[in-house]
């Protein structure tokens, strides 16, 4: 899924990559935030 720049990215809820916790978009509203998805294990291929 592509969003572009300035529009709204959809509610979705993540496990945190450091601990068994769960992070939620909606628990930044209000703030700026910026998500980044990087490759599996920082794999090239």
């Amino acid at each position: 899924m592509e969003i572009q720049s300035g529009t709204a990215a959809p509610e979705f809820t993540l496990a945190a990559h450091n601990s068994e916790q769960k992070v939620s978009l909606a628990s930044f509203k209000g703030r700026p935030v910026v998500v980044a998805f990087l490759p599996f294990a920082f794999t090239g291929g």
